[in-house]
């Protein structure tokens, strides 16, 4: 039987057998109905999106358009494919019109690397002209990025064509007109817009990779085409001095034409990668959206022959004043987003006058829409309040969509008008309005109001919701869970692949025994916390049970705290506190790379025939079939029968490898699921990245066979410094980890060991071996043990034993630590002593700050210096850089996630970048070099290498030492005489 005792005392056996017996096929299963998880109990953003065309394959779309005097639409890919298809929402198949690739292969051996973007000519119905920017291989060739002119035809009744089928357009690659080229590189802009004054404006980038910025110096030379908006007259023709014939004209009126030696295309320069451009109807001024640097990005409005800064500045930021300027004044962007709002700014559109969102009081109409590249987020921007305020504008979010925003553009018919996304990833969605706005106060403020349970008091299910039960589930101090999830419609999701129908929602209800009044043991339910999919994004509530358990009640968003009494293994009856956790630390679990129930994975519901298991599922149409590798399957960590590798890897599946994966948040290398073979987990021989806690020199992650000297062993061992998991429990689990001790025990000794097996144990190491001891003894005598142990002045009292020693001290006489919610103000309140804070960070076991931060001539450079932070930063800045070190990140010290065409994601610090390639330096110090064909996507972080919760497990006088350390110490690590 695969369903836990609790799951079959609360749910009555009938209904269970009546739940999975009803049919062997997804057309069978129930339809959930009845659900009203819709949105967040939070006021949500005005604008959302909706997928058009969702039964179209695109691959890499750059830019998307209706065609004019058709119904149809045109979609350029970034192979340099063009293909047209009708403008319905059902539509299954698309036509190509044009493959650049291909074409161009034909008459040359150039490799072809990618289109950047495509524009109609205003007379497009009448002359079928469209353009092309587009780029050839390899990096910094001149002449390699191009604009090309084709032409369209649409065979017609009239003008047949004896290979398509009525009103399908095809494009002649014979027709194409090499137009004007300039150097290829790294930021080569492109985006092509036709003015309203006929002209053809092209962005360009300065072509530099990211690092040196702007190599070349092209964006402040008006002899070169890079960095610059140009504009051109792409109806006439003009001829030379030298007499070859330009297939342009370079209009009278653009600002330097009559400057010797620049180039006459050039309307305004200074651009770092202007990428998308859009004409504001009410003023005719172009609107540029800039990607930035490491500070920020910046949307401008183009000034005829004005010099926007770029690269003497970025935006507001100086980068290099001592090149020489181009000619005028510097003009300042108009919108500057930081880099903690937006890190690859993809411009934009204007809303037309007549479209009005639902739920929009009309504020949206003509204002500016730009969108993240990285983060999915849309801002409108007023341009015009600037006249009326005489401030710059200031953009508001009005929609977060998950997307790789690429591009915007506007679809007009005779009655509506709409704003549609390009999603680099692979679709067109439409901006529409929040239906959820103004109703997020309906959110469910019960459990019983979201449809999930007919009978909330016995947790009896809806028809098309379902339980399911894992083999390994993580360690929650005890708690034991139910899970059922809930599908509407008939589609199975398919977890492996990240597909989930919109709507999905997850139900984990946490179940523990505690104390009534009358000291006797019952068992209730604490929470259920409820992850739901809108299509998009997944949202985490959580709702806390009644005394009476017959229902549950909406958490608030920061989350709350409730005392029980509980009968504990070691230290008999005592107040326990259950925290209900804050919406926010729900994300860092069920993030992008762990979307969903993080348990459910075929290895984990073993396929047998019982009720809950993958197959019985999958029978009955929640979800897709699946076979399990022999050798994967996970196991339930507690189980003494099952083989100890498959307990200690379902075991650090399950609490650890939901942040110990690609993209999982961890700022170690570390990738601990269970699918992964051992030898690629980053464990065994492993520096450890984050601080050794004086185990010794050398201290691995996991050093086979020796799990007293392992760091993995020590952090799920203690309850003080270095505390892992830091999320889900409050207590050590003692038989995890004396699990993973025997795991580690059980390895064959690395052959080049015998150094650190002959090391004298230390301090560390002689209370990791009396952990092992103690987890063996009766609790009685252990407790005895420990106590003698705190009573005899010539043993240690140092965080890391006492943090070893925790689960034998009484809780009541555990050390006041300063925990993961810490009060600034009480610390800063403290006296603090230099000379005892000089102690602990040079030589406690438990400072992690050395691992990464260099004092003089001890420590890493993995973050920034500490000598002499006092002249740099304020007490309380330095203090609230290490309890929140994600909130202010210098661009030097901000880390990037790079995706290597392979499929690697490596996380780490820039060092170097140039036309060689990248060194990234990741946070255990090692250094990894990618050329720059290796790299598929690079994106700038949030999260500081630096981990969070560092003072957690540190009392608050030893915080006001350490403060009071770095507040005095100069830049070699020196305290004042007097100290």
């Amino acid at each position: 039987m695969l369903l836990t005792n609790s799951l079959v005392r609360t749910i009555p056996v009938a209904f269970l057998t009546l739940l999975f017996c009803c049919g062997n096929s997804a057309a069978e299963r129930p339809a959930w109905n009845d659900s009203r998880l819709q949105g967040t109990p939070e006021p949500p953003l005005q604008l959302t999106v909706q997928r058009v065309h969702p039964n179209l394959v695109l691959r890499s779309p750059i830019t998307a358009m209706d065609l004019p005097g058709t119904n149809r639409r045109l979609v350029l890919l970034q192979n340099g494919q063009v293909h047209t298809f009708e403008k319905r929402d059902d539509v299954a198949e698309m036509d190509l019109a044009l493959d650049i690739d291909k074409a161009n292969q034909t008459h040359t051996d150039e490799l072809f690397a990618a289109a950047r973007d495509l524009t109609l000519h205003p007379e497009f119905e009448t002359n079928g002209y469209l353009y092309v920017v587009w780029s050839i291989r390899p990096h910094d060739v001149e002449g390699g990025t191009r604009v090309s002119r084709f032409r369209m035809t649409i065979p017609t009744a009239d003008k047949p064509d004896a290979d398509l089928p009525p009103n399908v357009p095809v494009i002649d690659p014979k027709s194409r007109l090499d137009l004007l080229s300039y150097p290829s590189g790294d930021h080569i802009g492109a985006s092509l817009n036709f003015g309203p004054d006929g002209l053809l404006y092209i962005t360009t980038g300065d072509g530099s990779l990211p690092y040196p910025p702007d190599v070349n110096k092209a964006a402040q030379d008006i002899r070169d085409l890079r960095g610059s908006v140009l504009r051109i007259d792409v109806d006439q023709t003009s001829e030379l001095a030298d007499g070859t014939t330009l297939p342009y004209r370079i209009p009278d009126d653009n600002p330097f034409v009559d400057v010797e030696g620049a180039r006459g295309e050039i309307f305004a320069f200074g651009l770092r990668n202007g990428f998308r451009a859009a004409f504001d109807p009410a003023t005719d001024d172009l609107w540029v959206a800039d990607v930035g640097w490491e500070r920020c990005e910046m949307v401008h409005r183009i000034v005829p022959g004005g010099n926007h800064g770029w690269s003497l500045y970025e935006g507001p930021h100086p980068v290099d004043l001592e090149q020489t300027p181009g000619p005028g004044k510097v003009i300042l962007p108009e919108v500057v987003f930081p880099r903690s709002e937006s890190q690859s700014i993809t411009g934009g559109v204007f809303v037309p006058a007549d479209l009005l969102f639902a739920a929009d009081d009309g504020s949206l109409a003509g204002t500016y829409l730009c969108g993240c590249f990285m983060n999915g987020n849309v801002w409108a921007i007023n341009t015009q309040s600037k006249a009326t305020t005489g401030k710059p504008p200031v953009p508001r979010k009005i929609a977060s969509t998950g997307l790789k925003i690429i591009d915007f553009f506007v679809s007009q018919n005779e009655t509506t008008s709409e704003v549609l996304l390009v999603d680099h990833s692979g679709g067109i969605y439409r901006l529409s309005s929040n239906q959820s706005v103004g109703d997020y106060e309906a959110f469910p403020k019960r459990l019983s109001e979201t449809g999930l349970f007919s009978d909330t008091k016995s947790l009896i299910p809806n028809p098309g919701v379902v339980a399911y039960r894992p083999d390994a589930t993580m360690f929650r101090d005890g708690i034991r869970t139910v899970r059922f999830v809930g599908i509407p419609g008939q589609e199975p999701i398919n977890p492996m692949r990240k597909r989930y129908v919109p709507g999905t929602v997850f139900a984990n209800t946490l179940i523990r025994d505690v104390l009534d009044s009358s000291g006797n043991t019952k068992e209730i339910r604490l929470e259920t916390q409820v992850l739901s999919y809108d299509g998009l994004n997944w949202n985490p509530t959580t709702f806390a049970w009644n005394e009476e358990q017959t229902d549950a009640t909406l958490v608030p968003a920061m989350g709350a705290t409730q005392t029980f009494r509980v009968d504990d293994p070691i230290w008999g009856k005592r107040d326990w506190e259950h925290r209900f956790y804050p919406r926010d630390v729900c994300v860092t679990c069920h993030n992008v790379a762990n979307p969903g129930a993080a348990s459910l994975v075929p290895e984990n519901l073993r396929d047998e025939s019982g009720p809950g298991s993958w197959s019985q599922l999958a029978r009955a149409g929640f979800l897709v079939p699946a076979k399990v590798k022999a050798g994967h399957e996970m196991v339930n960590a507690y189980d003494v029968d099952q083989p100890l590798e498959q307990r200690a890897r379902s075991y650090l599946h399950s609490n650890c490898a939901h942040c110990h994966r690609p993209a999982g948040g961890a700022t170690s290398k570390m990738d601990l699921r269970h699918i992964r073979p051992l030898d690629q987990t980053a464990l065994l021989g492993v520096p450890a990245a984050q601080g050794d806690f004086g185990l010794g020199t050398n201290t691995q992650v996991i050093e086979p066979g020796h799990p007293e000297r392992s760091a993995l062993i020590y952090r799920v061992a203690t309850g003080g410094p270095g505390k892992m998991p830091r999320v889900g429990c409050s207590t050590v689990d003692l038989a995890g980890a004396k699990m993973l001790w025997d795991w580690v025990k059980s390895m064959p000794v690395a052959p080049d060991a015998t150094e650190s097996a002959s090391e004298k144990p230390n301090e560390t190491l002689q209370s990791m071996l009396l952990w092992r001891e103690l987890v063996e003894a009766p609790p009685e005598r252990s407790k005895k043990i420990v106590s003698e142990m705190l009573n005899d002045e010539s043993v240690s009292h140092s965080p890391v034993v006492l943090g070893l020693l925790q689960p034998w001290i009484d809780p009541s006489e555990r050390t006041l630590l300063v925990g993961d919610s810490p009060d600034l103000e009480a610390l800063l309140a403290l006296k603090g002593d230099a000379q005892r804070g000089l102690q602990w960070f040079y030589e406690s076991a438990a400072s992690q700050c050395r691992q990464c931060h260099r004092i003089g001539g001890l420590g890493k450079d993995v973050g920034p210096s500490l000598g002499g932070i006092s002249k740099r930063r304020t007490r309380f800045e330095v203090l609230r850089g290490i309890v929140e070190p994600s909130e202010k990140i210098e661009p030097e010290w901000r880390s990037h996630t790079i995706l290597t065409v392979d499929g690697e994601l490596i996380v780490g610090r820039i060092l170097q970048e140039d036309d060689d390639g990248v060194v990234v330096q990741q946070a255990d110090g090692t250094h990894t070099t990618l050329r720059p064909e290796d790299i598929e996507l690079k994106k700038s972080n949030e999260q500081s290498l630096m981990p969070a919760g560092l003072l957690s497990a540190m009392t608050p006088q030893e915080v006001a030492d350490l403060l009071e350390f770095l507040m005095q110490t100069n830049e070699a690590g020196e305290l004042p005489a007097s100290n």
